[in-house]
């Protein structure tokens, strides 16, 4: 195929031949495994990855509340930047942190209330305090990114992350 031709087809995102076998992860959005590179695959993102990356990418888009350079395509997520960012939730007496569309980590676990998610970047993130017996109840958040919230933390994560939450005796509990 001509370069013409495979221009025209890169264009129209219709064979993924024409595709550079170097392109970056997570710069060109995708329907169908068509659309991707050789060595990439369609993630659950819509965006076209290697298998241990797909599904992970940024979105680009204007409803995902990024932030994009007027120069850069709309397939393109920011160069070089880390689709996901390192979420350590950390629990201090007995209670869960809930983390909205990754699980819950809870002080009953194997871990012990110490888990670490990764979560994405710059995408706003929702975290729930939840008290695991009935004579404890949330304290507070001991980690500056949401202290002074309530039981439900919002916030939106651009390096890696601590949140840290302790539970306490109810007033009156035994």
């Amino acid at each position: 195929m001509g370069i013409l031709g495979c221009a025209a087809a890169a264009a129209l995102a219709a064979l993924a031949g024409c595709y550079a076998p170097s392109l970056r992860d997570c710069t060109v959005s995708c329907t169908a495994q068509d659309d991707c590179a050789g060595g990439q695959v369609c993630g659950s993102d819509g965006m076209c990855a290697s298998p241990e990356v797909a599904g992970h990418c940024v979105s680009a888009s204007p409803d995902a509340g990024l932030e994009r350079d007027a120069g850069m395509p709309a397939d393109a997520a920011a160069p070089d930047a880390p689709a996901t960012v390192s979420l350590r939730v950390q629990v201090a007496g007995k209670g869960s942190i809930s983390v909205d569309g990754y699980g819950v980590c809870s002080s009953l676990d194997p871990n012990h209330g110490d888990c670490t998610y990764d979560v994405a970047l710059r995408v706003a993130q929702r975290v729930r305090a939840l008290p695991i017996q009935l004579d404890q109840v949330f304290g507070r958040w001991t980690s500056p990114t949401c202290s002074g919230q309530g039981a439900i933390c919002t916030f939106t994560p651009t390096a890696a992350t601590n949140i840290a939450a302790s539970f306490v005796k109810a007033a009156g509990g035994t």
